[in-house]
């Protein structure tokens, strides 16, 4: 029982790592090392929100759709699910589960800030989640029925949504340094649960092969 939770841990861990890495290599994210932009005049008056040097249409697509699989849970590997299948368990150290806590936190205090723009249903301004969950779900990721309207609200106002969009790199940007840090914590549990399952594994062949008496 306790092996096959092992190998469950190592897998989940695995391939969280394994899409960060992805997302690592790509382009947006190469773009983002240098977070300085230049929007494009032309591109506004269009109303084309994409519009700041360096960042392409695919980019964006190809980053959102290895990111939406660390933040959704459907696939068993996001960082909440990491966090209750994994970071709960008894076994896993105590430092390692405070950094693990700590990046998480990071990313959750992000999202439940206000932004600069009015939420057109209900007083008071989108928080970052809002504004992020309308663009991911809207548009970019999904097309969920609740969300359409309001993205191409934002994303068809000119100017306006030339400064949606750069709130939208921001948080891009703070979920990739989130995403890499619990990379490493994820790391440094992987190789802690190969150095027990290797102690084990000798401990067991020297009991068995102990001679008797």
């Amino acid at each position: 029982m306790l092996a096959s939770r092992t190998v469950m841990t190592k897998r989940l861990l695995t391939l969280f790592n394994e899409r960060v890495d992805r997302l690592l290599r790509s382009a947006l994210a190469k773009r983002m090392r240098n977070p300085r932009y230049v929007f494009s005049y032309e591109k506004m008056m269009n109303r084309e929100w994409i519009c700041a040097d360096g960042v392409s249409e695919d980019a964006i697509d190809a980053f959102v759709l290895n990111v939406r699989l660390l933040v959704q849970d459907n696939d068993g590997f996001s960082i909440r699910r990491l966090a209750e299948d994994v970071y709960r368990g008894e076994t896993v150290p105590l430092g390692l589960k405070e950094r693990f806590a700590i990046a998480r936190g990071e990313w959750r205090e992000h999202m439940d800030q206000y932004t600069l723009f009015k939420h057109p249903c209900r007083e008071g301004n989108f928080t970052n989640q809002e504004l992020f969950e309308v663009l991911m779900y809207g548009g970019l990721a999904h097309a969920n029925p609740d969300k359409v309207d309001m993205f191409f609200t934002l994303t068809k106002r000119g100017a306006v949504s030339t400064f949606v969009f750069g709130q939208f790199l921001i948080s891009l940007r703070l979920l990739l340094k989130v995403v890499c840090a619990i990379r490493d914590v994820n790391e440094e549990l992987l190789c802690k649960l190969d150095a027990n399952n290797s102690s084990n594994s000798t401990g067991f062949s020297a009991g068995a092969l102990k001679p008797a008496g």
